[in-house]
């Protein structure tokens, strides 16, 4: 028998206006309301990460890797990776990295990368390269503090800071050389992972200074934990049991994100048809290339709308979603140009781009009985919302709501 589920969302940790606004709409057009047609379901679309989880699944899966030193790269691949599509990596201060360290060009990083992975590749066992180091024994050494600390600033810097050619590699292509069951495998095993971690906060890194390297000392460091609230979980179901239709559209590979949303003890209840993520390319055997799969949009930004537009859209009698469900800038662009929403649901980041326009509209309507655009909040530190507008930010305890114009 088919598992039930509410048809009103409970009001949990969610702010009150929101959860408010929510349910509204759910009743206004789901099959609650008489004038419900079962042949033409409402639809929402969903960002995953930092809106449907708290943390980023695709962080958090490249952080696994490199606490397990699970590559599938020789050096040469892995530095290739590292380095193309990008264009002058050398001595410029264009290329920095740290714009406090003279030397720490893309170019040096990468090499430095190159060297301090060589050594682990050729001592840890785990590479079946002859080394007799464990796991263990490997991360205690220098190369590993050496490798873990440039790797972890070029992903955070590259990923926020660098724009790649259109189909050159981006960092997860550090999944090269697997399979998509081998990435899913892995997936399930990081998700896993961090959700019993149970512990949100930052980590430094520091680059060991006896060892020779072309960019000298390097700190960098990255946040641990991810939570899947038990709110969005049941948003999910309570929007299903309504009848309309739940769509997840990531920047997240697809891969990884289909397993987060589909995979029974993860508590969303999708399938994979409602899943659309970054596609990459394969070759012969079914590894995946460090390149995109041609024709598919980029699933951010105006590619995230364009995702809608052409292939949501044309399912729905050319509807445009329902309710639109984001926390950044790379949501940002479907929620301004897709004006028939009725709701766009912006979790509470702080974040100091495009989305503060919409976080002080949301400020603005926060009275109004059917706003459009509505805020919540989220405690970082405890990896949960919050009955809020207002985030409290990774370590730190104080309640903030909109950055100022």
């Amino acid at each position: 028998m088919p598992e039930k589920h509410n048809k009103i969302l409970s009001s949990k940790n969610w702010a009150p206006h929101t959860h408010q606004a929510l349910n509204a709409v759910i009743a206004a057009y789901g099959n609650q309301n008489s004038s419900f047609d079962p042949a033409d379901p409402p639809y929402v679309v969903f960002d995953f990460d930092n809106t449907s989880a708290i943390m980023d699944i695709e962080d958090t899966l490249m952080l696994y890797m490199l606490l397990h030193l699970d590559y599938r790269l020789t050096p040469d691949q892995f530095h290739a990776i590292l380095t193309d599509g990008l264009e002058n990596v050398g001595a410029t201060e264009a290329t920095l990295l740290d714009k406090t360290n003279p030397l720490a060009t893309i170019g040096n990083i990468a090499d430095d990368i190159k060297s301090a992975y060589a050594w682990l590749y050729d001592n840890y066992e785990g590479f079946l390269q002859g080394g007799t180091l464990s796991l263990e024994e490997a991360k205690k050494t220098s190369y590993y503090e050496e490798f873990a600390a440039k790797i972890r600033l070029f992903y955070t810097v590259i990923n926020g800071d660098f724009k790649r050619k259109a189909g050159y590699p981006w960092m997860t292509y550090l999944f090269a050389q697997r399979t998509s069951e081998d990435l899913r495998q892995l997936a399930y095993q990081s998700i896993s992972y961090w959700l019993q971690y149970g512990k949100f906060e930052r980590v430094t890194l520091t680059s060991p200074a006896e060892l020779p390297s072309k960019a000298g000392v390097i700190v960098s460091h990255y946040d641990t934990g991810l939570a899947f609230p038990t709110e969005l979980k049941e948003l999910y179901h309570v929007l299903k049991a309504n009848d309309i239709v739940v769509y997840v559209i990531s920047a997240s590979p697809v891969d990884v994100v289909q397993v987060a949303a589909t995979h029974p003890d993860f508590g969303y209840g999708l399938d994979n048809e409602h899943v659309i993520g970054m596609y990459y390319n394969k070759d012969e055997n079914g590894l995946i290339q460090p390149c995109m799969e041609p024709g598919k949009n980029i699933t951010k930004g105006p590619g995230k709308t364009a995702v809608i537009t052409e292939q949501l859209m044309p399912k729905h009698n050319e509807k445009q979603p329902l309710i639109l469900f984001g926390d950044s800038t790379g949501d940002y662009d479907m929620m301004v140009e897709l004006q028939d929403a009725k709701l766009c649901v912006l979790f509470n980041r702080y974040m100091n781009d495009d989305t503060q326009k919409l976080a002080r509209e949301a400020f603005r309507t926060i009275e109004d009985a059917n706003p459009r655009i509505v805020l919540q909040g989220r405690d970082e530190n405890k990896g949960s919302l919050r009955p809020s507008e207002k985030t409290i930010l990774l370590g730190t305890q104080e309640e903030v709501l909109i950055h100022e114009a």
